[in-house]
C-alpha cells in the first residue's frame, strides 16, 4: 500500500469514528508533529508504528488492507484548518491556512455540505458549552435571523462567541461567566458574521 492510500484511509477512519489526530497520537504514542510530517511529506510509517494506528481503530492490518479506499456517499469530510476561532482574546486570521485534518460531517448538515466549514477552537471563554481544541463546524452564511453561537471576524481577529440581538445593537456573550459580555453596533465595520456553528467536535 503506497503512502496516500494508506493516510486517505486513516483520515476516512478517523471521520468516521469522530475522532482527530490527537486521539490518534494520545493512542498510539505518536508525536502529533511527527504524523503530521508524515502526513504532509506523504510518507509511510514505520511497520510497528503503521501497526499501532490501525489497531487504534480496532482493526487489523489485513482489514484495513481491504477497507474501501473511496468514502460512502452518505459520509463527506470537510477539512479542518489551522486557522482556529478563539473562545478568549481573539485568534488572527491568517490570509492562508493548511489543512491539518478532515472531519465528517453528519447527516443532519447535508443540505450545507457545499457552505459548510471547520476550524479548532482556542481558550475557554466558551466553556462549558465549548472546549480548548474542539472543533466547531459552521456555515458561511452570515447571520441566519436567530440568535445562537457563530463564528465571527471582530476587529481582525477570529472569535467564536454567543450572538444575541439587543435592540440596536448585538450583544457578544461568552457562556464562561467570568468573562464580561461586549456590544457591538451590528453595523459596524470592525465586525463580521462568517456563520452559525452547527455541530460541534468534543476533543478526548
Amino acid at each position: 500500500m503506497d503512502a496516500e492510500i494508506f493516510w486517505k484511509k486513516v483520515k476516512m477512519k478517523l471521520a468516521e469514528l469522530n475522532k482527530n489526530q490527537e486521539w490518534l497520537c494520545n493512542q498510539t504514542g505518536i508525536l502529533l508533529g511527527s504524523l503530521r510530517n508524515k502526513i504532509s511529506l506523504g510518507r509511510l510509517p514505520s511497520f510497528e508504528d503503521g501497526i499501532k494506528i490501525v489497531e487504534s481503530f480496532g482493526m487489523t492490518m489485513e482489514e484495513f488492507l481491504v477497507y474501501p479506499e473511496k468514502v460512502s456517499k452518505d459520509i463527506i469530510n470537510i477539512p479542518v484548518y489551522e486557522q482556529a476561532f478563539s473562545a478568549g482574546k481573539g485568534q488572527e486570521l491568517p490570509d492562508t491556512a493548511e489543512i491539518l485534518e478532515y472531519v465528517a460531517i453528519p447527516k443532519t448538515l447535508m443540505r450545507f455540505k457545499d457552505n459548510i466549514c471547520a476550524a479548532y477552537v482556542r481558550g475557554d471563554s466558551m466553556e462549558p458549552t465549548l472546549f480548548d481544541d474542539d472543533i466547531i463546524i459552521f456555515d458561511n452564511f452570515g447571520y441566519d435571523g436567530t440568535d445562537g453561537i457563530y463564528a465571527i471576524n471582530y476587529k481582525g481577529a477570529g472569535f467564536v462567541k454567543r450572538l444575541q440581538r439587543d435592540k440596536d445593537c448585538v450583544k457578544i456573550i461568552s457562556d464562561n461567566k467570568i468573562y464580561e459580555p461586549m456590544f457591538e453596533n451590528g453595523e459596524s465595520e470592525d465586525f463580521r458574521i462568517v456563520g452559525k456553528v452547527r455541530y460541534v467536535v468534543h476533543k478526548v
